[in-house]
This record gives structure tokens, sequence and C-alpha cells, in this order.
């Protein structure tokens, strides 16, 4: 017995010093975060009103861990990212309303070069020892020539620099509130112990140009371009070693880029259709020219396996009538308790073909487990399905390896398939198939079809291949870049490099000119002076407002013709924030409709606006829609106030309230309002 008893006590004293010799990592970790924590809080001054915090960890794309840090409190939040080493790589900070008009913008409190300031203090303030290394991108693109302010806020891009030449891959994007001068979001890609090659001894531009010449190598495709009315197709020759450039110091080719790939995006041929009503979709059901949005759910369900847990969410139909091409935009949705995850997914709805898909399941789950399915497996899987789908396209396609799969999707267990199509003997640009599976459960995560509704000429009378060379290169130089190769063992080891940054231009194989699609958007982003307004009582108004939100296309703006109400809602909407709406007219008016800025029966897009109407639907847009029945209390001092409609003379006395107008004279109420007094309305918007 006393042998047990002492067995026993030398049991617990070995484990007692085991335990207590043990690392304390986990504690220190642990402390290590709290400092963490405490150390953010204080540097980006949160208070006790956020009261809610979270903290959760995910893994980056370079396979680091990062730990983002969550805060919130009454319509506000702040979220920051820090990496392994404590280092903070991502900061948001955002406040809303349920008050709509928070929602309105106003013209900014600071200046563009103000903002820059502070977003460069921000950046000394996180990383001192950069600010001297980081470049504005905007100084090196196009782009920065013809910018349009954004109301919200200023947004700015730096790019590393060593020995003052430019490292693309390290970058900084800061952007500062307008109206606060604060920080709204700050992300960095920073690389620590890099070896940058020097600057000595190496060759010149034009060595750099023939070796570059003699070692790349151009492949003839069809293209599309936009034409005023429409698009049409043309031979084109593109540079299809995109991933090369020529190293400075020894004159070799280097692989740095992401290489050459034949991209097909589904739904491209698409993208300008605006929603069709109901009543025009059911006539196309009941006539049997288009599926119903329920069957084009089930297809999806149907075609991807998905299973019966998941079901139709809801479907819209999208419309181009001019081409009679209609599409279903289906949301299909899996409920787990409070929880759920969907997807939506783009089918022609008159031909039943499905144009897009991505798996709604966790891409990312598959990254731990084994394989179950070979590369080969899976490509017979892909040519079933859209032999299945689409027998008639698939003999006219072929399948193209995707060089970049190593680089993507390494790591993932994920396979690509390209299949592009041929006119010809000739690849055409963006159309075909391209599908991406599980090497782990052999489901098809993403599905992206596009064939465009073209004529394609005959590949007859046009330039070779180094005529085509010559164009492209023709007065075009190399410039000098740091990159990292295309080699895990070389990663740290950053070259020092020539690289051609035209190399996305395409040279017509029939005219032997460049086509140059940048100077196009160049010329339709530029904003220009109106030709028509000098005499125009609002032309400071429409000048200012120009560097801030879209007006009227042209060169004349038209001061004195009386606006529709479509046109007015594309100004209005700015003032919101809704930049992108003013382009998709009915998609627009949905949301208005929803914000209860318009009622349904007041939709009329081509109706002119008179001026009592106009300031109904401002006033709505600051949710300061007045009580009904309370007309009397409203006092106007118009001579002719008792012209205004008697439900409205609420919504002038706002206006008036708020300074959106003056409050002399004449109204004029029943008058229909023209472009320059619809100028001066949006201007006053932004200007209190």
């Amino acid at each position: 017995m006393p042998k047990i008893k002492l067995k026993f006590l030398m049991f617990v004293m070995i484990l007692t010093l085991l335990v207590t010799c043990m690392p304390l990592s986990g504690f220190a970790e642990e402390d290590d975060s709290s400092k963490n924590i405490q150390r953010i809080k204080t540097l980006f001054k949160i208070g006790d009103e956020y009261e809610h915090f979270d903290k959760h960890q995910y893994e980056a794309y370079n396979g680091k861990n990062i730990t983002n840090l969550s805060w919130s409190g009454q319509n506000k939040h702040i979220g920051v990212d820090i990496d392994e080493e404590g280092n903070i790589i991502g900061y948001w900070k955002s406040a809303y309303s349920t008050d709509r008009d928070a929602g309105v913008y106003r013209f900014p409190k600071i200046t563009r070069e103000q903002g820059e300031k502070i977003a460069k203090d921000f950046i000394k303030k996180l990383y001192p020892d950069i600010l001297g290394k980081i470049k504005s991108e905007d100084e090196d693109t196009i782009y920065g020539t013809y910018r349009r302010n954004n109301l919200r806020e200023y947004s700015y891009s730096f790019v590393r620099t060593e020995n003052d030449i430019l490292f693309n891959e390290n970058n900084v994007h800061i952007s500062v509130d307008t109206q606060t001068g604060e920080v709204n979001s700050f992300n960095i890609s920073w690389e620590k112990d890099l070896k940058f090659a020097d600057t000595k001894d190496i060759i010149s531009k034009d060595e750099a140009k023939k070796i570059y010449k003699d070692n790349i190598d151009l492949e003839l495709l069809y293209k599309v371009k936009e034409t005023d009315k429409d698009s049409e197709s043309y031979l084109g020759y593109s540079i299809i070693d995109m991933d090369k450039t020529v190293d400075a110091k020894t004159g070799d080719m280097l692989s740095t880029l992401y290489k050459f790939t034949y991209p097909i995006y589904g739904g491209m041929s698409y993208r300008t259709m605006e929603r069709i009503s109901t009543e025009e979709e059911n006539k196309l059901i009941n006539s049997k020219k288009i599926i119903s949005g329920k069957k084009a759910g089930e297809r999806i369900i149907d075609t991807f396996k998905l299973g019966k847990e998941y079901e139709i969410e809801n479907y819209r139909l999208m419309g181009d009538k001019e081409k009679d091409i209609y599409v279903w935009e289906v949301m299909v949705m899996k409920h787990v308790g409070n929880h759920g995850s969907g997807t939506s997914t783009t089918i022609n709805a008159k031909t039943g073909e499905v144009i897009n898909f991505s798996n709604p399941g966790n891409w990312r789950e598959d990254e731990e487990q084994e394989p179950k399915y070979s590369k080969e497996e899976l490509f017979k899987r892909v040519n079933e399905l859209i032999k299945n789908s689409s027998p008639e396209k698939y003999k006219e396609v072929e399948y193209v390896k995707d060089e970049n799969e190593d680089l993507i999707y390494s790591d993932n267990n994920i396979s690509s398939f390209p299949f592009v199509r041929k006119e010809n003997g000739v690849k055409v640009e963006n159309d075909g198939f391209n599908i991406v599976l599980s090497n782990v459960t052999g489901d098809i995560l993403s599905y992206n079809y596009n064939w465009t509704d073209l004529e394609f000429e005959s590949p007859e009378n046009i330039i070779q291949k180094d005529k085509a060379k010559e164009t492209l290169l023709e007065n075009r130089e190399l410039v000098l870049e740091y990159q990292t190769e295309n080699n895990e063992e070389e990663k740290d080891n950053v070259k020092l490099v020539y690289d051609f940054k035209d190399k996305y231009l395409t040279v017509d194989a029939k005219e032997a000119k460049v086509i140059d699609n940048r100077e196009e958007l160049a010329k339709k982003a530029t904003i220009k002076g109106y030709k028509d307004i000098e005499n125009s009582f609002a032309k400071n108004q429409i000048q200012k407002l120009q560097d801030y939100i879209v007006l009227f296309e042209g060169e004349e703006f038209k001061p004195k013709q009386e606006i529709t109400q479509e046109e007015f809602f594309q100004l209005l909407v700015q003032t919101k924030g809704m930049y992108y709406l003013h382009e998709d007219k009915n998609y627009m008016y949905e949301r208005l409709i929803h914000e209860g800025m318009l009622k349904k029966e007041e939709k009329n897009m081509k109706a002119k606006v008179t001026r009592e109407e106009a300031i109904k639907y401002i006033v709505r847009a600051f949710g300061q829609e007045p009580l009904e029945n309370l007309e009397d209390i409203y006092k106007l001092e118009y001579d002719d106030a008792d012209k205004i409609s008697t439900n409205l003379k609420g919504h002038v006395a706002i206006a008036k309230g708020l300074g959106l107008i003056s409050g002399e004279g004449n109204f004029r109420p029943k008058d229909n309002l023209t472009r320059e007094e619809a100028a001066v309305l949006i201007y006053n918007i932004l200007n209190m």
C-alpha cells in the first residue's frame, strides 16, 4: 500500500513539473492578441460607443492567417485586419442611418489635395518607413486626366518604388471622406525581406525592344468592337506571350506575369439589357417565345444537381427588345436555420441555355482534402455536359489548356476547362465555355458560357504576323519595372525587367492599324465643356456639377429645354450616391419606387416634370414627406402661392426651409421644369 501511494505521489510530482515547464504559447498568443486589440482601439480612438466586439481568423490567398477585429455601435462599424506579426493591413470605417436624409450627398468640404495629405498622414502613422517609397498611381495613368470626383470619398492608390522604379505588386489603397476628412478605408499589400536587383550595367531600351520583338508570338483572333449603332467582329492580332518580360541585367526572357488566356465571361453580350415589365413578361411566356422563370430555376437545380434542399428564391426577366434577346436572372437559395447560401444565375430565356453559374457552396472546403477525381476524369465529365446541353455548339469549340491554372488553383484542388469557339478555323475571343470543377467532389464550381451573334468575315487578304508585330511595337517603348518571376524558388529575388505595357493592344489584321479601346473610353469619360451654356443663368452650377455627376450626353446642354421625368431622376439619384442607376432606366425606377421617392402610378418616363413635381420628388429623397391634411399650417409668401397644388404646399414649404428654393416672387408651380432649372436644384441639394 505505501508503495502504491509513493508511486502515485511521484506521478503527481512529475506531472506537476511537466505542466509547469510546458511553454505557455496559447496564453502568450492570447496576451499578444489582447495587446493588439488595446493598441488598435487607442490608435483609432475606438470608444465605448462601439459596444459590440467580434474577432475571427481567416486564411489569405498567400496562406497566411489574418485576424479580423470588428467593432460596431448604433449605425456605425469599424473593422481592422492584422497579419501574423500584428501589422495592420486593412481598415474600414462606415456609418449608416435609417434616415433617408443621411443618404443625400453634398459637395466636398475638403479638396482632393487636402484628402491626399490626410491619406499620407494616415499611412505615415501606420507605416512611417514606407512614405518615401510610394508613388501615386494616378500620376502614371491616363485615367487621372479625366477622373470625375466622387461626392462621398476621394480614393487614392499608391505603388511601391525601389530605386525610383515601380514595383506594382506592392501597393496601398486608401479612401478619405469628403465631408469629415476621416479615412474610410485602408488596405496595404507589402512584402518584407525582398531582394531588389540593382540598376547597374543594364541593357538599353532599344536592346530590350529588339530582344522582346524576336521572342514574342502573336495569334490571329476574331474580336469584337463597339460601333455607334451596335457591335461588330473583326480580325485582329494579339500578343499571346503576355507573361514575358526582358531581364534588364542579362537580356534573358522571363515569365513574370499571368500568361495569355482565352477569357470567357458568361453573358457579355447581354450587358445592355433592361428589366422587362410583368405585363410584357406574361405575353412572352404565353406566346411560348420564352420559358417561364420557374422553369429556368428548375433547370439550374437539375443541371448542376444542387439537391432538393435548394429552392428558387426569385427571378426577373431582362431583355433587349430591339435585338429580341431575353434572359432570366434567377436566385437559387438553400436555407439552414437562420442561415442560407445562394447563387444568382443567368439563363437564356428563349433557348434555356445556362449563361453563368457559381456554386453557392464554400470553394475552400476542398483545400485540405485529398482529390478523388483526376483531371482526365473531370475533362470527360465536362465534355459530356457541353455535348448534352449544347450539341451543335460543342462541334464548334476547342479545348485550350488554362496556362494560369497552376498559379490560380494549384492549392485549391480545382480544375479549369476552357473551350473556345472557332469560326473559319480562327478562335473567337470571349466565346465558348469555361467550366471549373472540384477535384474532391467532382461538383461544378462555376460555369460560364458566351456566344456572340455576329457575322465573321473570311480570314483572307490579311497582313502577316511579322507585319502586325512591327505595327504594334512601332513608336512604343518598353518600361523599366521591378517584377517577381513565376518561380517559387525565386519569389524573394525581385527582377529588374523591361515590360511592354501596351501588350493588350490589338492590330487590325485587315487595315494594319492598332486598335486602342482606351482612347474611346477616354473620349467618353472626358469631362467636356458644353457649347451652349454661356448665356445660361445656371452656367456656374452646370460647370461645377460636371466635376461630380453625369449630366447630359453630347456637346449641348440645351438649358431651355423642358426636362423629362426620366432625365430628372437620372440627375437626382446621383445625389443619393446611386451613380450606376442612371444607366439602367428600368432598374432605376424600381429603386425609386422601393425608396419611396416615386409612387407606381406616378411613373411616366417621357412626361415633362412641373416645378412643383420636381420639389415633391426632391423632398421625398430627403425623407421629409409632409403629413397629409395639414396643408393649412404651411404659409408660403409666393405671389402665386394659391396656384400650388394643395397636397404639395407642404413639400414646397419644406424645400424653402431647407434652402433649396428662394421664397419670393412667383413660384410658377405648373410650369414645366427646364434643364437649367433642374441643374440649379441639383446644385442646391449638393451645396446645402
